[in-house]
């Protein structure tokens, strides 16, 4: 029986091992693109880099519109990259504003390694550098599903018209608790994205969007974080969305345009 229980707290701890060593595996999912890859699909798009840090160079894509009326700062989900990423511009360049897409580090045409510190670190670089070119009071943050993790940090050290957050989350550390539960996931998380923490110390308005049906991040894992959110109606229930298709809903997009019209009077 010693022998069992011993050889079962082996696995158990080589296993756990595994989990802490190979965690960035479980949570990013870039595509990597080609230096000269062109993004033709995206003719209305300006391709941009930025040296955030020695030897670091972020790609981005600068969707433009006509008499702009403000910039979407776009933070974009955990897999993929700028040539699928950038199809979900045409949703918001419709209501009359840029947007501003980056990659983060290993996704697309972007150098290095994505991890939750320098994701935080690129993306205000790159914010800061928006600001030289658009008024602070015309950017809009806006953070979809892992992006969300990014954009709430952000928020906390930036003043934007508005927060935006599309299927955002309270932690990775909640989200990989309930997958995983004979772990002591707090342990063994070096990425936290702790939007729990920061919500609460963000001065401009927020709000988030969240479909009933996710079955990535619970409905009631985002409503529980609305509730740490300030302001009082800042949660729009979308029934029966899902986690990728929330743009198809009427309600969606009716929501999204009133928050964008209001933005600008902020």
């Amino acid at each position: 029986m010693g022998t069992l229980i011993l050889g079962c707290l082996s696995i158990y701890s080589f296993i756990g091992l595994i989990l802490y060593l190979m965690q960035d595996r479980f949570i990013y999912y870039p595509t990597k693109l080609t230096q000269d890859y062109p993004f033709n699909e995206f003719p209305d798009a300006e391709e941009k880099f930025y040296e955030t840090a020695p030897g670091i160079k972020i790609n981005a894509l600068h969707f433009k519109v006509d008499k702009p009326k403000g910039t979407i700062y776009y933070l974009h989900g955990n897999a993929r990259g700028l040539n699928s990423w950038g199809l979900e511009a045409a949703n918001l360049t419709r209501f009359g504003y840029n947007v501003l897409m980056p990659d983060y580090r290993g996704y697309g045409k972007s150098s290095g390694r994505a991890n939750e510190a320098n994701m935080h670190s690129d993306c205000l670089f790159i914010y800061n550098e928006l600001k030289k070119i658009v008024p602070e009071k015309d950017i809009i943050l806006y953070g979809r599903s892992l992006g969300s993790g990014v954009a709430t940090c952000l928020a906390t050290k930036v003043n934007p018209s508005y927060l935006i957050l599309e299927t955002p989350f309270k932690s990775i550390t909640q989200l990989a608790q309930k997958a995983i539960k004979i772990f002591p996931v707090s342990l063994l998380l070096k990425t936290q994205f702790r939007n729990d923490l920061h919500i609460p110390n963000i001065n401009c308005p927020v709000h988030i969007f969240h479909g009933t049906a996710d079955e990535l991040i619970p409905y009631k894992f985002a409503v529980e974080f609305s509730k740490l959110a300030p302001g009082k109606d800042n949660f729009t229930t979308i029934p029966g969305a899902t986690h990728n298709n929330l743009p198809t809903y009427d309600l969606f997009n009716e929501k999204l345009e009133e928050l964008l019209d209001k933005s600008i009077a902020v």
